[in-house]
């Protein structure tokens, strides 16, 4: 059972920490685990707000996202490249490239760098899913992967305060998508921040903070949506087992998940600009010692 409460907590908790490089699936077991009296079909719950929070990326990049399925040909096509980070420097850019013909090969190479991602990702998600969903149960399997989440951010920060030069690239290439994609795939266990992992994979790879976490973010639409739909073939059992008193706590869920995830997307390239990984790398590190702390006190 979900009363109204635990659905607007818990749908604040995941807009919030879903594009924070924190793991939002790490925090709802983590707080799942805690809140009496809580109880969902199978995940059910937890596939609606990661359905919020996409459509939450989706909103944010609308412009990104159309400019990604037209062709060239008007206003309508544009888009704000290379993304939402100085948008009058970026809107000059691609003036810029648009006068140069250079605009439209850019968005076809994203578009395919996408779905090179994908490929890794599908694949690694499908063969790790059973596995996975065992540490929804998990509490310290969760804490365990949160400390090495903490520590792929410092290693992550390191190179972007230390090494500068590593960073070239504005866009991943062919072997960076893959890689970004691979991290994306091992990200499917809770715990193990996706945000967090595919930003530094490409950061690791030699993609500049702000691309990369453009790139991640555009990547993880179609990546939530398919592990939301298979979730959702494989909970078909669960929906039978949905109560009509818990719609509100649904509704309460999604819209703050939404609208809360919106609002840390902004906050995620905020923090990058200013190269901050390490800030999230700590918290990681200090929620996953404590939440293995309180495992072996409640045990």
């Amino acid at each position: 059972m979900i009363n109204w409460w635990q659905g607007l907590a818990l749908g604040t908790l995941q807009g919030l920490t879903e594009f924070l490089p924190v793991s939002s699936s790490g925090h709802l077991v983590l707080a799942q685990s805690i809140l009496k009296g809580f109880h969902q079909p199978g995940i059910l719950f937890d596939v609606a707000l990661h359905l919020a929070t996409a459509m939450a990326v989706v909103v944010y990049f609308k412009k990104e996202l159309i400019g990604l399925t037209k062709r060239k040909d008007g206003s309508e096509s544009r888009v704000d490249a290379p993304g939402h980070l100085e948008r009058s420097t970026a809107k000059e850019e691609a003036e810029e490239m648009e006068k140069g013909g250079k605009l439209e090969q850019m968005r076809w190479k994203l578009v395919w760098m996408m779905v090179l991602a994908l490929i890794p990702t599908g694949i690694i998600g499908l063969l790790l899913k059973d596995i996975a969903e065992e540490q929804f149960g998990n509490p310290f399997g969760v804490s365990v992967f949160l400390l090495l989440s903490g520590v792929i951010l410092f290693a992550s920060d390191i190179i972007a305060r230390n090494k500068p030069g590593w960073l070239k690239s504005k866009e991943p290439g062919i072997l960076q998508a893959l890689i970004i994609g691979t991290a994306q795939g091992l990200a499917v266990f809770p715990g193990l921040s996706r945000s967090g992992a595919t930003i530094s994979a490409g950061i690791f790879s030699g993609v500049q903070g702000q691309y990369s976490a453009r790139f991640s973010f555009l990547v993880s639409v179609p990546a939530v949506l398919g592990a939301s739909l298979v979730e959702m073939i494989d909970e078909r059992g669960a929906i039978t087992q949905f109560q009509s008193s818990e719609i509100l706590a649904y509704i309460l869920g999604m819209a703050s998940a939404f609208i809360v995830g919106y609002l840390s997307i902004r906050l995620v390239f905020s923090a990058i600009r200013k190269i901050k990984l390490s800030w999230f790398g700590g918290y990681c590190v200090v929620a996953g010692l404590v939440g293995m702390l309180v495992f072996y006190l409640g045990k």
